[in-house]
Order: structure tokens, then C-alpha cells, then sequence
């Protein structure tokens, strides 16, 4: 009996580390390490790092922006809510009336917040993904405005709108504001130091962007929820609402979503959980192999300005339609010439990186199959523990 004992310690340890294919992990490296837009690049085998890698002029130091992966971590934060008794599992099929009063009356306020979560609320949404509510002055007043245009729990449709209305959730239900949760309950644990929050010009948290931190630490949330919510033995967030939000639960145009996460490719024996947003930031992990990876595109930030969103001479313009706006701004945005970082205006103040025009593994509001370069990202981190062609 020792001896089996011991048998079954040892298979066990050794499935924890899988044999990495070094030609596809060559090929993956190439690929990203090539892309001109490229920061940090960071793959881990069993939360061992394994290739690490930083553009001309950036080290391990310098912070990277998350984009929209900052959605999971606030999603997460509903997790740590059911981990410590403030909200029971059961909870999420409540409607958020119940977590936000000023809501008793209107017609949203009916919507749970499990749809919250999986993104089938029926809200009114634009066809940019409702992003104007970025060049809103006020994000929070922006989305307790939108207006349901469908039943809700029918269709996944991605809306910034229903990641923002988290933040009135979580600030009731742990009575603090959302930014101070995040480090509270996800930052102190895994030992995140230094970090910038990002808020809008009316001073509310933004819980559906705008998390900057070194991209290792991006890697150790990674690690956290591909543990299942767990470090060092002590379970941080639900297990359960893990288990649930990485698995698919909603079919979408070449991928599948799970409660604010999404599931890139799956198989009978693994499954890629992850995301690449809207600038070519990407986050994937496939649990069933313990593999993790981490890419971000050059970010310029002066640190120094904070993190609340100022627009200096663009709020002139915010009357416009959203379409003449994100043509401005893109302009404003927009790098000339490879390597050359743009010019700081003191009166501008927002998340500024240099991805469009520049990357072939950056292809916004489409589907992976529709972005080759994506699409190759994917099929080589996926097969990264895939020997049958060899």
C-alpha cells in the first residue's frame, strides 16, 4: 500500500509539469517576439516561467495595461464575495436591484446579476461594444442609463456597460470602492506592490479597463484563477465560480464564453481559457496542462500624471457622434514611426498603446478565425503539449 502510495504521489507530480514541444514553442516565440508592437511576452510551465521576454527599451519594471483583461479581475472579486460569506453562490441569480437599490424601479434593475457575469443582460449595446462610455465624462452614469433592448439570459453579447455596473455591486457588497477591494482581496495576496487603478474623469472606478501592472504580476493572477482560485492552499476565490466562469457556457463566433472569461479552443482532454483584447493584450492559460502566458503591447504612460482620465482639449469634442471621436482620437494615438514614443501632453491623460497599424496579432471586434495572426497565436499555444505532428 506505501508502495502505490508513493506510485500515485509520483504520476502525480509528474502531470503537474508537462513536456513542452520545442519547435512549437519556437514558433510561438518567433511569432510574437517579431510582432513590432510587442512589449512583454512570459510563458510559464507549472507557474515556472520558462521564456521571458521585453521590447527595446522595456524591462521586467515597467508596468503594462490590461485593457479589457482588467474585466476578469473584477469579476473574480464576486467570487472572492462567495468564498467569504458576503454573497452566497446561490446569489448570483438575484437581480442586481438587490445589490443596487437606486435600480428598485427601473427596468434593468430585474436583470441578475449571473447575466452580469455571462454577458447575456440584453442591454442596448452600440456597434462599438458601447466603448463610448470611455469618452463619457461620467462611465457610471453612462451604463445605469442604458436601457434593456432584449430579454435578458437569451443571447452573449460583449458590452463594456454590464462590467461597469459591477462597480456599484461590489462597492455594496463589501462596502468599500472597487479599486480598494481589488488590492485588499487579489493585490495583497499574490504580493502585487505596485500597480496604477484607473479611474474616469468624474472620479469612478473603472472596473471594465484600466488595471496597469508589471507583467509578471499579470502572470500571477493567471496562476491564481488557473488554480482555481487557490495559492498556497488557501482558497481566495470560489471554487465553484472559477469552475464555472472558465468552462463554455455561451457559443460566440469561433470561440465560447464563460462568465467573463473566454474559452479560445477546446478538445476532449484541454481547454485554452483566455482573452486577447482590444490592443493586442492577451492573457491565456490552459488549465488541463498547467500552461500560462502572458503578451502585451507597448504601453506609454507617464505614472507621474495618476491614473484618472483626463481629455484637456478633446472634451471639446465629446459632443460629437462616437465615430468622429474614434477617428480623432485614433489619429492622436497613433505612432508615426516604429520606435518613437509620442509626445506627453500635460493636459491628456489616458491608457495610450501602440498596437494599431503596427500588429499583425491585433485584430479587434473580430473573430479569431478572422485574424491569422491570432488564430496562429492560439493554434500554437494550444498545441504547445502536442506532439502527434512530430
Amino acid at each position: 500500500m506505501k508502495r502505490l502510495m508513493l506510485l500515485i504521489l509520483a504520476a502525480s507530480s509528474l502531470s503537474a509539469e508537462i513536456k513542452v514541444n520545442e519547435q512549437v514553442l519556437e514558433q510561438l516565440i518567433n511569432l510574437i517576439e517579431s510582432d513590432g508592437a510587442t512589449q512583454s511576452l512570459i510563458i510559464s510551465n507549472n507557474e515556472k516561467i520558462i521564456h521571458e521576454f521585453y521590447g527595446t527599451n522595456y524591462d521586467e519594471d515597467d508596468l503594462a495595461t490590461s485593457w479589457s483583461i482588467a474585466k476578469t479581475f473584477y469579476a473574480a472579486l464576486i467570487g472572492v464575495a462567495i468564498q467569504k460569506d458576503l454573497i452566497a453562490y446561490d446569489d448570483l441569480d438575484k437581480p442586481i436591484n438587490h445589490f443596487i437599490p437606486q435600480l428598485k424601479s427601473d427596468p434593468k434593475g430585474e436583470i441578475t446579476l449571473y447575466n452580469i457575469l455571462a454577458m447575456k443582460t440584453g442591454l442596448e449595446i452600440t456597434e462599438y461594444l458601447n466603448e463610448e462610455m470611455f469618452f463619457s465624462l461620467n462611465n457610471l452614469d453612462f451604463a445605469m442609463n442604458v436601457e434593456p433592448k432584449a430579454e435578458q439570459g437569451n443571447v452573449y453579447e460583449y458590452n463594456n456597460v454590464n462590467t461597469m455596473l459591477l462597480n456599484p455591486i461590489i462597492s455594496n457588497i463589501f462596502g468599500d470602492s472597487p479599486h480598494e477591494v481589488l488590492v485588499s482581496e487579489i493585490f495583497t495576496p499574490l504580493e502585487i506592490e505596485e500597480y496604477g487603478l484607473w479611474k474616469d474623469s468624474a472620479g469612478n472606478d473603472m472596473t471594465y479597463y484600466g488595471i496597469d501592472l508589471k507583467p509578471k504580476d499579470f502572470l500571477k493572477f493567471a496562476h491564481l484563477i488557473m488554480n482555481r482560485g487557490k495559492l498556497d492552499n488557501i482558497q481566495i476565490i470560489d471554487e465553484r465560480f472559477i469552475t464555472n466562469s472558465i468552462k463554455p457556457l455561451s457559443s460566440g463566433t469561433g470561440e465560447w464564453f464563460g462568465l467573463h472569461w473566454s474559452i479560445r479552443k477546446y478538445d476532449e482532454s484541454k481547454t485554452l481559457v483566455g482573452l486577447e483584447v482590444t490592443d493586442g493584450q492577451t492573457m491565456f492559460f490552459i488549465p488541463e496542462e498547467r500552461l500560462a502566458m502572458v503578451r502585451f503591447t507597448k504601453y506609454f504612460h507617464n505614472s507621474e500624471k495618476g491614473h484618472q482620465v483626463k481629455f484637456g482639449p478633446l472634451e471639446y469634442l465629446l459632443w460629437m457622434p462616437y465615430s468622429w471621436i474614434k477617428y480623432i482620437t485614433t489619429l492622436v494615438a497613433s505612432e508615426t514611426e516604429p520606435d518613437k514614443e509620442p509626445e506627453d501632453d500635460p493636459s491628456i491623460n489616458f491608457p495610450d498603446t501602440k498596437s494599431l497599424g503596427v500588429s499583425e496579432l491585433n485584430c479587434p471586434f473580430t473573430a479569431p478565425v478572422e485574424c491569422p495572426g491570432v488564430n496562429r497565436m492560439q493554434n500554437l499555444f494550444f498545441g504547445l503539449g502536442d506532439f502527434s505532428s512530430n
